[in-house]
């Protein structure tokens, strides 16, 4: 029998200041998740307007042209009413957002008040974990983990509450004991939705009596509940590792006037402050 008591749920620092913002926002534009992403980041701190076209624009992204459900996850329409013109490319290889343009264009729309910050690693459950009691050790950094990854990896999101229950008790999802940590490998575990280059953001993380479970907030509101859902760690470090030959890693949203202590702690910890190569257009 589960008990109440079993369970904890923590948000991270910072993350309520977002969720009414998350809400407004409903789905993202086709191909602006990043963009769609920092747009919300800076609504939420009083800098308007803020659209994802605007920081898209400022980020230097391009649109692919072709057939939506290329890109668009399962159970999703394709929302393309851009308020401004942007550049498009027909190959989709050639298109996207770079974590590159995001940090730019995160420091210009805001005037240089807010930062991204780019941690990269070699990311597992545990370097996931470590950089949640970093952001709590330092809660007024108010940090927002915007992560960039492939969502091959991911479980889906439609994971029944009674499996991921079971799942932070100790068993697997066909209702078996199991002492393994590692289940990013069970035939049973709900297939992932889609296989694209994304950016969700990190909300906290729920502890069962056996295991942990992230909760992300992502940018289709028919994902899970409302935009929220939950993966297991090890399937997130292994989409912020990608293994298709780009890069991916975790921008960290907060005030310029924090940038200082947030890379000497990051870095003393064994993150890596370096931007990545995630397949998209440079910015110059």
């Amino acid at each position: 029998m589960y008990r109440p008591q079993d369970f904890s749920i923590r948000l991270l620092p910072g993350f309520d200041r977002i969720t009414l913002e998350h809400q407004l926002a409903g789905q993202q534009p086709d191909n602006l998740c990043g963009p769609y992403w920092v747009a919300i980041l800076l609504r939420s701190m009083g800098i308007r307007p803020s659209t994802p076209e605007q920081v898209a624009q400022a980020a230097g992204s391009v649109l692919p042209v072709g057939d939506p459900l290329t890109w668009l996850p399962r159970g999703a329409s394709s929302r393309q009413d851009y308020g401004l013109p942007l550049p498009e490319a027909t190959d989709l290889k050639d298109a996207g957002t770079s974590a590159q343009g995001l940090i730019a264009a995160a420091s210009r729309l805001s005037n240089h008040k807010y930062a991204l910050v780019p941690l990269q690693a070699n990311w597992t459950a545990d370097r996931l974990t470590n950089l949640f009691e970093l952001c709590e050790s330092y809660p007024h950094w108010n940090a927002i983990l915007l992560c960039n990854l492939r969502t091959d990896p991911l479980w889906g999101t439609s994971l029944p509450l009674g499996k991921a229950i079971a799942y932070l008790s100790g068993t697997d999802l066909s209702g078996a004991a199991s002492d393994k940590s590692e289940v990013t490998d069970q035939p049973s575990q709900p297939p992932t939705d889609w296989n694209v280059g994304h950016f969700f953001v990190l909300a906290g993380e729920v502890k069962g009596t056996a295991r942990s479970l992230a909760w992300v907030c992502d940018t289709y509101p028919h994902f899970g509940w409302q935009g929220y859902h939950l993966q297991p760690l090890e399937a997130i470090a292994q989409a912020l590792n990608r293994g298709d030959g780009y890069g991916g890693g975790i921008l960290l949203f907060v005030a310029d006037g924090e940038q200082a202590q947030v890379r000497q702690q990051a870095e003393a910890q064994g993150f890596t402050i370096a931007c990545w190569d995630n397949g998209s257009p440079q910015v110059d």
